[in-house]
């Protein structure tokens, strides 16, 4: 095992890997995976075993309307600016445990180094961020905590969204006693984020490093059709108002608009919800969740309304009704330029391949893109698995990754940056 160092910086390694662990364990599938989404008992728990680890540490912790957690480290004069890393800690239902996690746990032995650091000639001051809700798999729509930090989304919003069961965010964080009533900090003067790369770019091509320079566009839709509930033995075929047999239908269509496109456009239906869910009942609602991405924004407008349009006239001809609702309209952005370079020289310098690219997924990054400077940092993902509890990350590559994270928060904290 490894210290990497930057000047007047050592990272603890063993650090890392003891609270990554102990992090992997809450939640843990019998597969290796995590079972922890949003505002769960598991997620409560992975948030308390961090929160107690930073408090060890003398981190001042806050929490605010939504969730986020900010332990905030002060490095220079109290009035000055504010760098912000993390990520989030909240899983798919059976996801992998570097997703997210990784980002949090890696921001975490980075700033505990920048505290014990020797060389105290900073500018600004430094904080661990944990978002809530980053995953949307449990609350619709996806970065909600991030969102709301951005000012995309009010606090209120955020807290009434409801999961399959009827509770709300508001309703859960209290459960596990995150909802908070803190403040979030002032706009950052920078952001930054390391993550897995969820795909496989960086090991086809042997690059250590991922430079994120900007986000695919992404929309996405809850269709809900409402057709009539009736016994699949004695209704005739004609008389059937089938709402299942309309969603099958618009999945196959979401599924042609991307072929259309020969790959450019992105699609998918990862989830319906079927109502009475029996199987002698004909189904008479499904929710369809569909998802459609791509760098070209106008592609994804254009794509978009062929969407609708596919749902609008599949709904007619099944003569049953059809509620569209977007819940994420996401266009592409760029991060950073300025932070890209010198995430870029870092690895370099130490000598790590760099390698940039786009990040198809989301991430918390691209909620506070519009807010501040940017940058994301990404380490290969074992055959491009993630969203999965086959998700792998060497110890290497995420060694590599806090490296680089730590080198690049150094010089911006050293650097006369404007929030």
């Amino acid at each position: 095992m490894k210290n990497f160092t930057s000047p007047g910086l050592l990272l603890d390694m063993a650090a890392f890997h003891a609270l990554f662990d102990a992090v992997a364990a809450v939640g843990c599938t019998p597969l290796g995976g995590l079972n922890r989404v949003a505002a769960s008992h598991e997620d409560g728990q992975s948030r308390d075993l961090v929160c107690a680890w930073l408090a060890q540490r003398h981190f001042k912790i806050s929490v605010d309307r939504v969730g986020n957690i900010y332990a905030l480290l002060t490095l220079a004069d109290p009035t000055a600016p504010w760098v912000l890393t993390g990520s989030h800690l909240d899983s798919q239902p059976r996801g992998g445990r570097f997703d997210g996690a990784y980002g949090v746990i890696g921001a975490c032995i980075v700033a505990d180094a920048m505290r014990t650091c020797a060389q105290q000639q900073f500018s600004h001051n430094l904080g661990v961020v944990i978002w809530t809700n980053e995953e949307g798999a449990r609350f619709s729509p996806s970065m909600l905590g991030s969102g709301v930090f951005a000012g995309r989304y009010t606090s209120d919003f955020a807290l009434s969204r409801q999961d399959v069961h009827g509770v709300t965010l508001a309703q859960a964080l209290g459960q596990i006693g995150y909802l908070g009533d803190s403040e979030a900090p002032a706009v950052p003067a920078a952001y930054v984020e390391l993550h897995i790369e969820q795909g496989g770019l960086l090991e086809i091509s042997n690059a250590g490093i991922g430079v994120v320079e900007g986000n695919w566009g992404a929309v996405k839709y809850a269709v809900t059709l409402r057709g009539t509930a009736a016994h699949t033995g004695p209704t005739p075929m004609e008389q059937r108002r089938d709402a299942l047999l309309a969603a099958a239908k618009l999945v196959v269509a979401c599924r042609a608009i991307s072929d259309a496109t020969f790959g450019k456009l992105l699609t998918s239906v990862g989830r319906m919800d079927i109502e009475p869910n029996s199987s002698n009942v004909i189904a008479g609602s499904v929710t369809v969740y569909a998802d459609l991405r791509t760098t070209d924004n106008a592609l994804l407008i254009e794509s978009s309304l062929e969407f609708e349009r596919a749902a609008s006239t599949i709904a007619a001809d099944a003569k049953i009704e059809v509620d569209l609702q977007q819940v994420v309209n996401r266009p592409a952005g760029i991060f950073d330029t300025g932070l890209c370079t010198l995430v870029e020289q870092v690895a370099t310098a130490k000598g790590y391949r760099p390698m940039r690219l786009s990040t198809i997924a989301g991430h918390d990054a691209i909620a506070l893109c519009p807010l501040c400077p940017t940058a994301m940092i990404f380490v290969p993902s074992k055959d491009g698995i993630s969203h999965n509890e086959a998700e792998f990350t060497s110890s290497t590559d995420l060694e590599a990754g806090l490296d680089v994270l730590g080198g690049t928060l150094h010089e911006l904290l050293r650097k006369p940056l404007t929030p």
